[in-house]
């Protein structure tokens, strides 16, 4: 696979409606990805006190933090809002090569900033809420 900008990486969140229409909030300047499988314990009582594992027994966790530059500022009031609402919403993060990641996500954290003379920033956790899907690009 060869290696592809990471400003070419964009965010994206759906308006709700069906069928749903996902607006820009902008690109990113990093990523960072974090899936947890905790294994689910099941033991048996005859287990000689030797832990045995249920590999997909256990609840799967994906926590995606992006920082990143606004597209607008109406892109900034939608996630602004998304994190003030603490609502779900869903989202769309589109790589280089037309790859799609799209799942139902919740802001766990959000900041913005920026210095007088650069463009504002931003960086945002998202904490998946059910299954996504994986489209492949080329």
């Amino acid at each position: 696979m060869p290696s592809q900008n990471g400003r070419d990486l964009i965010l994206k969140i759906g308006d709700g409606a069906s069928p749903e229409n996902f607006t820009t909030i902008g690109a990113a300047r990093t990523v960072e990805m974090a899936v947890s499988n905790p294994p689910a314990v099941v033991t048996p009582l005859g287990g000689a006190g030797v832990a045995a594992l249920a590999a997909d027994g256990g609840v799967q966790t994906l926590e995606i933090t992006l920082a990143g530059l606004f597209k607008d500022s109406a892109a900034e009031e939608s996630l602004r809002a998304a994190a003030l609402g603490r609502t779900l919403d869903d989202y769309q993060l589109c790589f280089p090569n037309g790859a799609i990641y799209a799942a139902s996500f919740a802001v766990t954290s959000y900041k913005r900033g920026g210095a007088y003379d650069a463009l504002e920033d931003f960086t945002v956790t998202l904490a998946r809420s059910g299954a996504g899907t994986f489209t492949a690009g080329v």
